[in-house]
């Protein structure tokens, strides 16, 4: 109940995860699941199509037309489409509730799924909100930085045009990833506002800029060191389903038969899920203790906490 550093905010994560493993692993466990399966089956359908094509254009050429092409793109995109919005959305909401859980965790209670869900079920359409207006906004920065770019290599017809394009989408690209790592760390702040403080939309926004006014850099080594670490784990634990899974599709002879397409997604997305599952309550502590500390550095919540927790 004091201000933090990184160690001890990772320290801190550690021990919510262990002090309330049932709802931390088994939200995170639903949620992982639930949304792996929708990813499975857009996968599935697009992998098989695309090696499906890519056989064909190997093997004849001449009689691939750009209508199957268009058809291979038409069936696969809004699939894909599709499992990056559900995604987004449940991770979002799932990391609201898990947030609620670590508050309640620094003043040293546990809460069961019961009462986790009566204290989150009014915020579950705002977090929803929250999320697509988050993504819509990154998702903007980059039609805005890239389109330049992009109009120049659809319209240009020579040398000098297509290399200034490729230029400009370069540039594009850099900006698209500064901005989108501006508004990842000013308004990472906003869920635990909205749950923590039962704010709206806008507001909750409003409120993570000012929380993390003059503390952008350090939030950002924080941050980024967090899940550098965290999907660093995540991949070690992921790559030996996929080495799995590869021998499967190799073993296979016909990498775009249906049963082979499957049994390889499936084995990967296993590891992919076992990976999630304890990634998510982790960077959703870090995420809760560091609003925790922002406020207790700003606005004496230590103070506040200290009061709680005597009660």
């Amino acid at each position: 109940m004091r201000p933090l550093g990184l160690g001890e905010i990772w320290d801190g994560a550690f021990r919510a995860f262990r002090q309330n493993p049932k709802v931390m692993v088994g939200l995170s466990a639903i949620v992982v699941v639930a949304t792996s399966l929708v990813n499975l089956a857009a996968s599935v359908v697009t992998t098989r199509d695309t090696l499906g094509l890519i056989e064909r254009l190997q093997a004849a050429p001449a009689d691939v037309g750009v209508d199957e092409v268009v058809s291979v793109m038409q069936q696969s995109l809004p699939l894909i489409g599709l499992s990056v919005v559900l995604q987004l959305v449940a991770v979002q909401v799932l990391n609201g509730m898990l947030i609620t859980s670590v508050s309640r965790a620094v003043l040293g209670d546990t809460i069961g799924f019961g009462e986790l869900w009566r204290l989150c079920r009014p915020r579950l359409l705002p977090l929803v909100g929250l999320s697509v207006v988050v993504s819509l906004a990154s998702f903007v920065i980059g039609v805005v930085a890239l389109a330049p770019g992009i109009l120049l290599l659809v319209f240009s017809d020579s040398g000098s045009g297509i290399g200034l394009g490729v230029a400009a989408v370069v540039l594009g690209a850099l900006v698209w990833a500064v901005g989108a790592a501006f508004l990842w760390i000013k308004w990472s702040m906003a869920t635990p506002a909205m749950l923590l403080e039962g704010l709206g939309i806008g507001p909750s926004l409003s409120r993570s800029f000012r929380l993390t006014r003059r503390s952008f850099w350090r939030l950002f080594g924080i941050q980024l060191l967090t899940a550098a670490v965290v999907y660093a784990v995540v991949a070690a634990v992921g790559f030996p389903f996929s080495i799995v899974g590869g021998v499967v599709s190799a073993a296979a002879g016909n990498p775009s038969d249906t049963g082979a397409v499957v049994v390889q997604q499936s084995v990967t997305t296993l590891g992919s899920m076992v990976g999630s599952i304890v990634a998510y309550p982790f960077l959703a502590s870090v995420t809760a203790l560091l609003y925790v500390d922002l406020r207790m550095r700003r606005e004496g919540l230590d103070v506040e906490l200290h009061r709680a927790a005597q009660r």
